[in-house]
């Protein structure tokens, strides 16, 4: 079993954590690096349609909050009633769907009294519902706690989390990143989630995993009908797999990047004949681009990228170095520095004082031999395929095929 898998049955399974009674008045913490896919686990694999359905059918409500530019408690209350409100209704018209953006808006534009009186207006109706269904055992999900404003502080946000728990008796869940918090605030988190979390899960896919609940994002149509949004990619699902997996990427946003740019290819190049090998070109030179903001371009003569041929005095030696000690079995940091520190003894004594040179510049060598070398991105193909390639993930404009 995944680990997707197990959090999905630990929650949501037959006799679920979140289904049961015993998770009433608790905070649960969904964990995990940066980008890893948890907000995307999250909506498609546990918080779907079938459990706010029997949520509503148990007179019970699910609220999601995005603490994103959330600068204030009462943004963040006004989110939560307008939520359990439109998930009570079963509808949602204009006003529910941007409560707390539009009164917000309003204000800051000088609108002061049209935004009061909107709030006024609609908060009676609006708490009074909300507060029915939360007080039955409802599901509050807050997400984006790294995108919070600072004027927000920790501790009384944690406050008001666990006072939301003791209160009406619902279910917090809290997703965030393993390393979200620094300094001061690291210390605040770390104190405070010990007293106010009564339940930690780590969220750790693998590669394919993450993959997979990115590849079968589903999406409505214009006619409501459910499609998946990267059907046409279908055919060379395991080639992206695997070439993704050759690179260890664990990043959600980076996939949907690729799977979105190796989209518009297809549907614009015609080229048939070598279109595996083109796609697998195109998502090395993307996910380099996407990690390390540089294209790699360089003519027949020198086989160098141009980044590299700006320093002159770079010795031929150290360009040996590298190609002697790279190897696809040693792709990992502590290598790369032991091959830096090499490359520093050994050409220190033809650099004289230009040793600050292998730091600025060897980064660059290392991530093209990684390229060039270990993962063969260019490999069987043409030199004006590659520079179509290098132009559409560098501009972002790909010109179709005639």
């Amino acid at each position: 079993m995944t680990n997707q898998e197990r959090i999905k049955e630990y929650l949501i399974g037959k006799n679920g954590y979140l289904k049961s009674d015993i998770s009433n008045g608790k905070v649960i913490m969904l964990s995990g690096v940066w980008g890893s896919g948890k907000t995307h686990f999250w909506q498609n694999k546990i918080a779907t349609d079938d459990l706010k359905k029997e949520l509503k059918s148990k007179a019970e409500v699910y609220s999601y909050i995005s603490l994103y530019g959330k600068s204030s408690i009462e943004e963040i209350v006004n989110d939560i009633f307008s939520q359990a409100y439109y998930s009570a209704i079963g509808g949602q018209n204009s006003v529910t769907k941007g409560f707390s953006t539009f009164t917000k808006r309003m204000a800051r534009f000088g609108s002061k009294k049209v935004a009061n009186g909107l709030k006024e207006e609609q908060s009676d109706n609006i708490e009074r519902t909300a507060l029915k269904r939360l007080e039955n055992g409802g599901i509050i999900c807050f997400d984006d706690f790294e995108r919070k404003s600072k004027d927000i502080d920790l501790n009384d946000l944690f406050g008001f989390i666990t006072q939301l728990t003791l209160n009406f008796q619902c279910k917090v869940v809290i997703i965030l990143n393993d390393d979200v918090f620094e300094g001061k605030e690291k210390d605040v988190f770390s104190n405070v989630k010990e007293k106010t979390v009564s339940k930690f899960l780590n969220y750790k896919p693998e590669v394919e995993e993450l993959f997979k609940l990115i590849f079968f994002q589903k999406y409505k149509d214009k006619k409501g009908k459910t499609r998946f949004k990267y059907l046409k990619l279908r055919k060379y699902r395991n080639k992206i797999l695997n070439t993704i997996e050759e690179t260890k990427e664990l990043n959600a946003r980076i996939y949907i990047q690729v799977l979105d740019n190796l989209s518009e290819w297809i549907e614009n190049v015609n080229n048939e004949e070598k279109r595996e090998i083109i796609l697998r070109c195109l998502i090395l030179v993307h996910i380099n681009f996407i990690k390390n903001h540089i294209i790699f371009k360089y003519d027949d003569k020198l086989k160098l990228p141009i980044i590299l041929r700006s320093f002159n005095n770079f010795p031929i030696k150290a360009i040996n170095i590298f190609e002697n000690n790279i190897d696809s079995s040693f792709n990992n940091i502590q290598y790369e520095l032991e091959v830096m520190e090499i490359l520093k003894n050994s050409v220190k004594e033809e650099l004289n004082n230009n040793i600050e040179s292998i730091d600025q510049y060897g980064k660059y060598f290392w991530i093209f031999f990684k390229y060039y070398k270990i993962y063969k991105y260019k490999e069987n193909v043409l030199k004006q395929e590659l520079e179509k390639i290098n132009n559409f993930i560098e501009t972002g404009i790909l010109i179709k095929d005639d």
